[in-house]
């Protein structure tokens, strides 16, 4: 490995090793530093996606990693009303994560990146003319470093405990994903049970101020189950960060907040951030001119922005909103709403959300809120 290179790449998960792939299928030295001794160990993501959404970067799964094709998603309220939309024509599978990203560490290196596993990125030091970025106890120097630590690397509000367990149960509908809202039991976001295989499913849960192990465990009580693994995985809501470059260092994936705040779901966002953040860092290579990274920004919000606005704005009504009030929204689910969002884009349900609403679904929800926000006013005061 040379003492110079073009990139180094702190955190080899998804962002990190798109950014490595493309950067190197230009031309460009890459090193990606991986602190943990497997590529996709701890598997902390889920991995629920649309092929849709992945298909317009180019790096659809494999075969053996699709775990499973979902047609459906059922939203439970508190007292069990629920309805279901029909997602069979929005391409969402269940990606083995560990898989996926083993794929993407192959694909950076058969395009000529290193994959460092291992490897704890420790210190970086911007130069007038690069970077300084200790790995271990060696010192690379490099023109840019890139930041796919994850959002622990930029602190900021947004993370929340999260705990998900991988489950065999029989009660698992092998193609239904389910989430169970409860303002009580997980505060500002929900449980879910994500089917990834027959009679096996990733459950999790996640909230505000609450013990996640302790409400994922109460959620299972009465749920007869054989846990497989357990994994603490905090999730970010928090939406995008303000700045995706600081000088020579640059935010791709997590790091720079590009998941979604309404379910911390990021994989096309996040592949749509490193690529794009590669093609502006490898131009700026060629003209020697570190400006061109100005442009990554601007071209990933133009995409996401919208709808990240939207989400942050939808999670900011969830958080509101009482367990008699989530009783109240999801009566407003009428059967033209759910075709609807059976018609969407899985990747902006946010903006598909609001637009199905309608001015008059709008205002029943607004109702609702206010009637939440009059509450919390009269319990502070």
């Amino acid at each position: 490995m040379p003492k110079s290179l073009d990139f180094v790449v702190g955190g080899g998960s998804i962002a990190g090793l798109a950014f490595a792939a493309e950067a190197a299928k230009r031309g460009a030295t890459v090193l990606v530093a991986e602190e943990h001794p497997e590529i996709g160990e701890p598997e902390k993501c889920d991995g629920l996606v649309s092929l849709r959404g992945l298909r317009r970067f180019g790096y659809l799964p494999e075969e053996p990693v699709v775990q499973n094709q979902i047609a459906s998603a059922v939203i439970h309220s508190p007292a069990d009303r629920n309805f279901a939309v029909n997602a069979t024509g929005l391409e969402v599978v269940v990606l083995e994560r560990s898989a996926y990203d083993k794929q993407m560490a192959a694909a950076a290196t058969s395009n000529g990146a290193v994959v460092r596993t291992g490897a704890r990125v420790s210190e970086f030091v911007e130069r007038a003319d690069g970077v300084s970025v200790r790995i271990g106890g060696e010192t690379i120097h490099a023109e840019y470093y890139v930041d796919a630590t994850g959002p622990a690397s930029s602190p900021r509000r947004g993370i929340l405990p999260a705990a998900k367990y991988e489950i065999e149960a029989d009660w698992v509908r092998e193609p239904v994903v389910e989430v169970f809202l409860d303002a009580d039991r997980y505060p500002g976001f929900f449980a879910w049970v994500i089917p990834c295989g027959r009679n096996r499913a990733k459950v999790g849960a996640a909230g505000h101020g609450v013990s996640p192990f302790k409400a994922l465990d109460g959620f299972l009580s009465g749920r007869r189950c054989k846990i497989l693994r357990r994994v603490s995985a905090p999730i970010y809501i928090g939406g995008p960060t303000s700045k995706f470059v600081h000088g020579r260092r640059i935010l791709v994936g997590e790091s720079a907040g590009q998941v979604k705040p309404t379910t911390a779901g990021g994989i096309m966002t996040s592949l749509a951030g490193a690529i794009t953040a590669a093609r502006w860092a490898c131009k700026s290579l060629e003209l020697k001119d570190p400006g061109q990274l100005a442009n990554y920004q601007p071209e990933w919000e133009s995409a996401f922005l919208k709808e990240m606005k939207a989400m942050l704005r939808l999670r900011g009504v969830i958080e509101k909103l009482s367990n008699d009030d989530l009783e109240a929204v999801i009566e407003t689910a009428t059967p033209k709403l759910v075709l609807k969002l059976s018609q969407t884009d899985f990747d902006f349900h946010a903006t598909a959300l609001f637009g199905a609403l309608g001015i008059s679904g709008l205002l029943r929800i607004a109702k609702i809120v206010a009637s939440a926000e009059v509450r919390s006013l009269l319990v502070s005061s």
